[in-house]
């Protein structure tokens, strides 16, 4: 999730920010990372599992390799969010990360954004500007590491093996960078290549044209109070995804939790510049190149 629209009181004063708890719950996410690099290293390359090897450096190789290309990502993310509110001098708090021990060691990031955004120019600018710049980090992530991926030479999967189902983005680097095409079911993913799969998955997820997601957001700039009957078909089609991967369900229930039309905003029925909507046309490009309708799968 890339933001959280707390409305506040213009009047009320900005409040000093808790940059400890900030630096700690980044810390946390980066030992959180490092640890889950540390088991997709291993499972790329086993010799990191031989006695011979030092558990630091077992830690120095998913740091490297994961925990560190995974951050860039979400944090160019979510500071292209923070810088845009700051130049127009909106409330807003440095990103939150959440770290999580399990799948890739973390649950993304997210920024408060206390004041009301004023108009729609300001509401567009602030929601494309995290996805663009976390596409843009995640693009020489991907056109390093996916030709690192090994080859499976046993080609068994092993009950609760994670498949990663693969974007569009990803067929066409191959095609182009390797002149062929490979499965999650044929190779061992590098974790590099793994982290920038999953900054296209945070990509694709929050360019959602959903609620208060960035795409929701985008939407509601681009078409105004017409928002609302374009979100609703996109939030049964996304249901009915769900019977493929239940993930969707979650968002779901988040839109319908924080309301499927966008709150307003004072000129609502203003049209967008045309500089804007070519912006606007180029972010629909990054959702379609990001978007996997099963993400992942657990066999």
């Amino acid at each position: 999730m890339s933001e959280v629209w707390a409305p506040a009181p213009a009047t009320v004063p900005r409040r000093k920010e808790r940059w400890w708890l900030h630096v700690l719950l980044l810390a946390l996410t980066f030992m959180t990372t490092t640890y889950v690099g540390a088991e997709m290293a291993a499972g790329f390359d086993p010799r990191l599992l031989a006695p011979s090897v030092p558990f630091a450096a077992l830690l120095l190789r998913g740091c490297v390799t994961f925990s560190l290309p995974l951050l860039a990502i979400l944090m160019s993310h979510e500071m292209g969010h923070y810088l845009t509110c700051r130049r127009y001098g909106i409330d807003v708090s440095p990103p939150y990360f959440i770290p999580f021990p399990s799948l890739v060691g973390t649950m993304g990031a997210f920024i408060r954004i206390r004041e009301p955004i004023r108009n729609k120019k300001e509401l567009f600018d602030m929601a494309v500007a995290g996805p663009i710049a976390g596409f843009l980090v995640t693009l020489p992530l991907l056109a390093w590491s996916v030709g690192k991926s090994r080859w499976n030479e046993v080609a068994i999967l092993a009950p609760d093996t994670r498949v990663f189902h693969y974007p569009l983005l990803i067929q066409l680097s191959q095609k182009l960078l390797l002149g062929k095409t490979y499965t999650s079911f044929q190779v061992i993913e590098h974790p590099t290549f793994l982290a920038a799969w999953f900054g296209l998955f945070v990509t694709a997820l929050n360019l959602l044209p959903l609620g208060q997601l960035d795409g929701g957001h985008t939407i509601y700039a681009v078409f105004g109070r017409f928002q609302r009957f374009i979100a609703i078909p996109l939030l049964v089609v996304l249901a009915v995804l769900g019977l493929k991967w239940p993930g969707w369900w979650v968002w779901v229930l988040f839109t319908l939790f924080t309301g499927i039309r966008h709150p307003r905003v004072l000129n609502e029925d203003e049209p967008l510049d045309d500089r804007r909507k070519l912006i606007a046309a180029a972010v629909l490009l990054i959702f379609v190149l990001c978007f996997a309708p099963v993400p992942i799968e657990i066999l």
